[in-house]
């Protein structure tokens, strides 16, 4: 059987011409709204996103503890592969073959065949949007959050004009539904073990998502405020109509023709309850608690409570 191939870094390769049909991207933060705020453009008679909701084009080089699973740039390997990246590839194509079959989407079939069978470079990744040309386009991947300065810089090289949505959520709060979350499939071992927990809120995929400060500094290095929409998970929980009517005037779309209010407050990929041990809150209020301060002094607001109830168990 094929393998993965030792491969290079993978990188983004941008011509001083490129161009991109993309108007926006959201990067994060991983279980701060972003499943919500996909479901609700994908009904918004303005937008046009992709069947899939996490593309990872951008943070595809294994250097990266993401899903990787565009690792490999040629299509042979990725759809007859037997290494981890080429499976991980194979079984989203099998998925998104079955969703083309069963809502009978003859334009779902033909973007997972674009998806599936191209060789992925920058060319096959604007190619995807290409069903969209007469909406507002866009992706959504939290992964993207980790993205260091120079694959943020190349992303702005290909698409100078950008919008950049961010929610950010309690990092205490977020890294605890993380946690329940991959408990519930079976990804995390016992969740009452606090070394265990900790070991996985201190693994690099996880350090990474929950570094807010090197997310807004990275993307903010290269691109202007005004292209930087920074939305929290809180106003989305509490009042979903105002959250979602804020990020589509930065998108300068239409709010009267949002779903309706009942559909705004559906969850999406809920995590499986469960009490948050008092040594796992007061580890993780130490270790965001410089990082709560610093958030607090530049947003206020709901940094700012987050700040206060960090310091109730420090």
């Amino acid at each position: 059987m094929l393998e993965d191939s030792p491969l290079p870094t993978p990188r983004l390769h941008v011509t001083a011409c490129s161009r991109t049909p993309l108007d926006f991207i959201c990067i994060g933060a991983q279980k701060a709204g972003t499943t919500w705020l996909y479901a609700m453009l994908r009904r918004h008679p303005q937008f046009w996103l992709p069947p899939v909701k996490e593309l990872h084009y951008f943070d595809r080089s294994p250097t990266y503890p993401s899903e990787n699973f565009l690792a490999c740039d040629h299509p042979i390997p990725r759809l007859f592969g037997a290494g981890e990246y080429s499976r991980e590839f194979q079984k989203k194509f099998r998925k998104l073959l079955h969703q083309a079959y069963t809502e009978r989407s003859w334009a779902t079939f033909k973007w997972s065949l674009r998806f599936g069978l191209g060789k992925v470079n920058d060319q096959w990744y604007t190619a995807l949007f290409n069903d969209g040309s007469s909406f507002v386009r866009g992706e959504i991947s939290p992964s993207y959050s980790m993205l260091d300065s120079q694959d943020v810089s190349r992303v702005k090289g290909l698409a100078p004009r950008l919008k950049i949505i961010l929610l950010l959520r309690s990092p205490i709060e977020r890294a605890w539904s993380q946690i329940r979350f991959d408990w519930a499939r079976g990804l995390l071992g016992d969740i009452e073990s606090f070394e265990c927990v900790r070991q996985f809120v201190d693994s690099p995929r996880q350090a990474l998502r929950g570094d807010y400060m090197r997310t807004l500094e990275n993307w903010g290095t290269h691109f202007p405020p005004e292209q930087l929409f920074v939305g929290f998970y809180d106003d989305i929980a509490e009042r979903p109509a105002t959250a979602l009517t804020s990020i589509l005037q930065f998108l300068g779309c239409d709010p009267l023709r949002a779903p309706k209010s009942e559909d705004l407050r559906k969850k999406v990929h809920v995590s499986k309850k469960k009490e948050m041990p008092l040594e796992i809150r007061q580890y993780l209020a130490t270790k965001y608690y410089n990082d709560l301060v610093r958030l607090a002094d530049r947003f206020g607001g709901h940094p700012e409570n987050w700040r206060r109830t960090a310091e109730l168990f420090l």
